[in-house]
């Protein structure tokens, strides 16, 4: 095996989000008052975030080509923007998913070994892609702040390609794109509903990672022997 998808959030970054409390939101209420003029608050903002996820994502099912389509975070804040009677630039809406990000964190780290396991991979030969449900606006940065970025040959994010795991189709961006091979490839994942249907739909080996990847290296490490 040469081949080894990871996914990230909680597979590689252990992280914990919390968009459902006010203080995740002062800085998306200062923008829309700057930016757009808007007077708005936090509740409003949590309110219509979930709405307007909840109708871009309706949208996408009716008219998407593939079986699970991704949204765009930057979609929704111009969304929220037109509830409220404005209307948002391309800029300020993925200042808006940055800001709102960074004010939900609470808890941000690359688990506890994670870089002695892919030096361990990358001393065996094996080539490291990611292939993660995420958003492009914000996760860009969050894999600068973790310092692993460089170790991957290749790094897929949902929002980018319009669908998502355990779609087939977005395995198959990242098999085309790097001209893997199923046969040599392992996907490693904490989620069985996304990461382990979709590496059993594609066809490729699956380790459920749960707790991290590097708490199962030894199982992941046999797959480069």
């Amino acid at each position: 095996m040469k081949n080894f998808v990871f996914d990230l959030y909680n597979t590689l970054i252990s992280i914990r989000t919390d968009e459902h409390n006010a203080d995740s939101w002062h800085g998306v209420v200062r923008l829309f008052c700057e930016k757009c003029g808007i007077k708005t608050d936090p509740e409003t903002l949590i309110r219509l975030y979930d709405e307007c996820w909840a109708k871009h994502l309706d949208e996408l099912s009716k008219t998407s080509k593939y079986a699970y389509p991704e949204g765009d975070i930057t979609v929704v804040y111009k969304l929220m923007a037109k509830a409220l009677g404005g209307a948002l630039a391309d800029a300020d809406a993925v200042t808006c998913a940055k800001l709102a990000r960074e004010e939900s964190m609470r808890q941000f780290s690359v688990f506890d070994g994670t870089v002695e396991l892919l030096n361990a991979l990358k001393a065996k030969g094996g080539k490291l892609y990611i292939l993660s449900n995420a958003q492009s606006s914000f996760t860009e940065y969050e894999l600068g702040l973790s310092g692993i970025t460089d170790m991957f040959d290749g790094i897929l994010l949902s929002s980018d390609y319009g669908c998502r795991k355990p779609d087939t189709a977005f395995f198959d961006f990242l098999f085309k794109k790097y001209k893997l091979s199923k046969r040599n490839t392992v996907m490693i994942g904490d989620d069985v509903n996304s990461d382990g249907k979709g590496a059993a739909d594609y066809g490729i080996k699956y380790v459920k990672a749960d707790g991290g990847a590097a708490a199962h290296s030894e199982e992941i490490l046999a797959f480069a022997k």
